[in-house]
């Protein structure tokens, strides 16, 4: 939002220094994104956090800063109005639960052309104002409301009165209704769309945007003016929904002040009046007190305040500060707690802990006394932070860069995948290329990889860590670390002689798993149908699956029309979370003894099957087993293949003598023989 410095003086009553006001604002929770100058005064860019709706306007920030100084804002001049009579339009608010408060006026018999037969100009100082805020002219009634906007909050519509069939409506969208809205857009609206309609069609999406139809022209002699409440639950995504978004729908998915809408309808009145003409009639207004918003009582604690904020703020000084920003206070003598009651256009304060962050800002974050907390404990267990931490420490000193995506992503996206499965919609999606839940982190990757591809990356290792969601009976989500490596070697640097295949990935796992402790893994082809059947692998933990690795599946190349293939990595972060436990031992003083056996398997045949039969038939004194070669071809037939083994024996009791080894080794070839009809190569 943009805001002009003298706009806002104007409502404080006094001039300010325009450094010294952005340093206030940003020390209100008011982010300051830029300060220009503009003619003669400062364009004030305010960046507003989606709580404070109270704040979309120049009463509302003049409100804050004036809190702050503990000064009350200058008086408002008072509306010079002359009314003629009840409006004749009637009003049937048929959703009071979503309208609980429907304002109108009726202004007559005025025109919108200058003697010269072109459009009446209003003030130039309105103009600026407007403008500033990025608001286009578009006539003199539509430009008076918005400005009515700007300066108070409360959005307003103006219906050519003439363009009206009967009485007004205020009820949700029939099967198959449509309304061309004033951009000329036409939609198709659904039944949980809030509608301000006549007798035969709809006038008005309501909170969002008028229609053509009933849109106010140089033509124009008698309008109706609109001045609602519409509960925010009830406009909330309906914008967004259409690919709409105006200062009003901003507004009112906020929240407006419940209790502003009649003094809006004064200004604005006032205001065509002086500048326009015409004839006004008296308010009219519509209200189901019931489904109001209800301000309900706060109870604060000093004593909590003060234990929070390290403060020995007393009773009396809390209620002077909170009844700056409208807030009311009760309390008895010698009463511990005070009673606050939230004023209508504050939507954020509800419980205790809102009205100490109220108190903390009016004191000043900077102005809280420290303290050094003291404690008795010392808790130096690491917390999953700090845990995710070193995870992505230790990837990136692998060459990887974390990135960061949306959890959002597109739908069809998640199909081409064949991710979509118990995926979850977004209802009110920021985006229509963001409207699901992603089920995978491989969706945001692959973007990343095709943004960086088209310009001219050739060797890419991206990772990121975050979060999944499905929704198999209840919705669940899961922490996953996942990384993406993409090797073009034709377009490589003529220095750059890395090449990344899957033992390269195989690697960079085993050392992952190792930093982190996993202990009792296995490898087994990979169920992961993103991945290559023939070169990936499931990363097992005591017989389940707790990740899987390598190279993408062809099709998937295919379908997000790359031209070469990438390796990928997806393992469920929790079980990287492991306490390195470290036990020393006495080494043994006793020689090793080694032995080199080659086998001659089936292709078939894992090498995780014979190193586990290995281990099962190498006595208490194994220590190590290693794989050393794999050979294919020569004399071997096509069906078989040589593995190579290294198998080290160590006692801490004695030298282990020849004829025991042998005799283990003669265990272990012959079991393998037996079950897996292995061969000793020789």
């Amino acid at each position: 939002m943009k805001i002009l410095k003298s706009h806002l003086e104007e409502k404080l009553g006094n001039k300010k220094n325009i450094t010294k006001l952005g340093e206030q604002l940003t020390m209100l929770g008011l982010e300051v994104d830029s300060i220009d100058p503009i003619k003669k005064d400062y364009s004030i860019e305010i960046d507003l956090t989606p709580n404070r709706g109270d704040c979309f306007s120049v009463l509302g920030v003049a409100r804050e800063i004036a809190a702050d100084e503990q000064i009350k804002l200058k008086k408002e001049k008072t509306f010079s109005i002359d009314f003629a009579g009840k409006p004749k339009k009637k009003v049937n608010v048929k959703e009071p639960e979503a309208c609980p408060r429907y304002c109108l006026m009726e202004i007559s018999n005025f025109s919108l052309k200058d003697t010269k037969g072109k459009l009446k100009k209003i003030p130039e100082s309105i103009n600026f104002r407007l403008e500033n805020a990025g608001i286009n002219s578009v006539n003199p009634i539509v430009d008076l409301l918005n400005y009515v906007m700007l300066d108070i909050g409360q959005p307003m519509h103006a219906f050519d009165a003439n363009k009206i069939n009967g009485e007004l409506q205020v009820r949700f969208a029939n099967k198959n209704e449509k309304i061309t809205l004033l951009d000329d857009q036409k939609i198709n609206l659904t039944a949980d769309c809030l509608l301000i309609a006549d007798e035969k069609n709809p006038l008005a999406l309501a909170g969002v945007m008028g229609s053509l139809g009933s849109s106010v022209d140089i033509e124009t002699n008698s309008v109706i003016l609109e001045s609602a409440f519409f509960s925010p639950s009830f406009i909330r995504g309906k914008g967004r929904k259409y690919g709409i978004q105006t200062d009003a729908s901003q507004r009112f998915e906020r929240g407006v002040d419940f209790e502003l809408q009649k003094k809006a309808l004064q200004l604005a009145a006032s205001l065509i009046q002086k500048y326009v003409g015409g004839t006004c009639s008296n308010f009219k207004e519509v209200v189901s007190k019931k489904f109001l918003p209800s301000r309900k009582p706060i109870n604060l604690s000093i004593s909590a305040l003060n234990n929070k904020l390290g403060t020995s703020l007393k009773i009396s000084e809390v209620k002077k500060s909170l009844n700056f920003l409208e807030i009311s206070s009760s309390s008895g003598p010698g009463d511990p707690l005070i009673k606050l009651k939230p004023p209508s256009h504050r939507f954020d304060l509800e419980i205790e802990a809102d009205m100490v962050e109220e108190v903390a800002r009016l004191v000043g974050y900077d102005k809280l006394p420290l303290k050094k907390v003291r404690s008795s404990f010392q808790d130096f267990s690491k917390t999953s932070y700090e845990k995710t931490l070193n995870l992505k420490k230790f990837i990136a000193n692998q060459n990887f860069q974390e990135v960061i995506n949306y959890s959002f992503v597109d739908d069809q996206l998640q199909t081409k995948l064949n991710l979509s499965k118990n995926m979850i919609m977004i209802q009110n999606p920021i985006n229509e290329n963001l409207n699901s839940m992603r089920t995978s982190l491989i969706p945001g990757l692959i973007n990343n990889l095709i943004s960086n591809s088209k310009r001219g990356a050739s060797y890419l290792k991206i990772f990121e860590e975050g979060k999944v969601f499905s929704n198999e009976k209840k919705i669940t989500e899961k922490n996953k670390i996942a990384g993406l490596i993409y090797d073009q070697e034709k377009k490589k640097a003529w220095n750059n002689s890395e090449t990344f295949d899957f033992y390269s990935l195989k690697e960079l796992i085993l050392k992952l798993l190792d930093f982190s402790s996993v202990e009792k893994i296995s490898f087994k082809p990979s169920t992961f149908k993103l991945l290559h059947p023939k070169i990936s692998a499931d990363i097992q933990k005591n017989n389940t699956r707790i990740g899987s690795f390598g190279e993408i599946h062809p099709t998937v190349i295919k379908k997000v029309d790359l031209k070469k293939s990438f390796f990928y990595f997806e393992i469920d972060s929790l079980e990287l979370f492991n306490e390195k436990k470290v036990k020393l031992t006495e080494p043994s003083k006793y020689p090793q003894v080694q032995r080199d056996l080659a086998f001659i398997v089936p292709n078939e045949l894992n090498f995780s099957d014979i190193e586990k039969e290995i281990k099962v038939n190498s006595g208490k004194d194994l220590t190590d087993i290693k794989l050393f070669d794999l050979y294919k071809g020569g004399d071997l037939s096509k069906t078989s293949k040589s593995l190579a083994f290294r198998i080290t024996w160590q006692s801490k009791k004695g030298t282990l003598d020849d004829l025991y080894i042998d005799s283990l080794v003669s265990d272990i070839t012959n079991n393998l023989k037996n079950k897996y009809k292995v061969e000793l190569r020789t």
